[in-house]
């Protein structure tokens, strides 16, 4: 079910964001009426590029039972706090790693960054070898292919 986080309430209105559905403007649409006929619900402010609502409720009304309506009618699921944010490293290594599975789906298992990464570094030292450049960058760029090839094979051996 879609997680959905409160960001602030204070009696009287709350906001929501649903993270999941950031930009999509339909699915706020939809959400948008569907929170207006929500018994306790006053009004509703919906941007869908932040991906939240602005829910103002009518005196007997209170997030709790818009919670459990969503629940019930498998809308969303309401959450107190939104999940840890990712640092930037991981986001980075997550990116990495799916790239890293498409290489390998790709080759069929033949190739993975690492091998890439291996070849590519190769390559420039070698050129730089043809070149005359045999102090700068060719051992650099020869030294950082062993590096690869080093952690390739302590892969291959776990």
């Amino acid at each position: 079910m879609l997680q959905a986080y409160v960001v602030h309430a204070v009696p009287g209105r709350a906001r929501i964001k649903l993270p999941g559905k950031r930009g999509d403007g339909l699915f706020f649409s939809q959400l948008e009426t569907w929170l207006r006929d929500c018994p306790g619900v006053a009004q509703v402010q919906i941007n869908s590029r932040a991906a939240s609502a602005l829910i103002s409720f009518k005196p007997e009304g209170n997030l709790t039972q818009v919670a459990r309506q969503a629940r019930l009618h498998r809308v969303f699921k309401l959450e107190n706090s939104p999940p840890p944010l990712k640092t930037v490293g991981e986001i980075f290594s997550d990116q990495l790693g799916q790239v890293n599975q498409m290489i390998s789906t790709g080759s069929r298992g033949h190739l993975d960054s690492n091998s890439i990464f291996f070849l590519l570094f190769l390559a420039l030292g070698m050129k730089q070898l043809w070149r005359g450049d045999i102090m700068q960058p060719a051992i650099p760029l020869l030294w950082r292919a062993m590096e690869v090839l080093r952690d390739l094979n302590g892969n291959v051996q776990k």
